[in-house]
């Protein structure tokens, strides 16, 4: 994947810098170097997985709570 920035009619350098910069931002290039770079272990992977799970179950589950309470009687 390549990102090309072409230059237009009355732009200044610090434009196509500022254009390529928030085109590698929106595609995640810096993350994705810096998780290629490091060597991450299985276990850490399985870990960061498993907090992620956790916490959308408990988002869930104040979800389900907070709709519950917010029926009249």
């Amino acid at each position: 994947m390549s990102i090309i920035v072409q230059k237009k009619k009355g732009e200044s350098k610090d434009d196509i810098i500022g254009k390529f910069r928030r085109l590698c931002l929106e595609e995640d290039i810096a993350d994705e170097v810096k998780k290629r770079t490091a060597y991450i272990k299985p276990s850490e992977i399985r870990y960061a997985k498993k907090k992620i799970v956790v916490w959308r179950d408990k988002c869930r589950r104040r979800a389900k709570n907070s709709r519950r309470h917010d029926v009249k009687r």
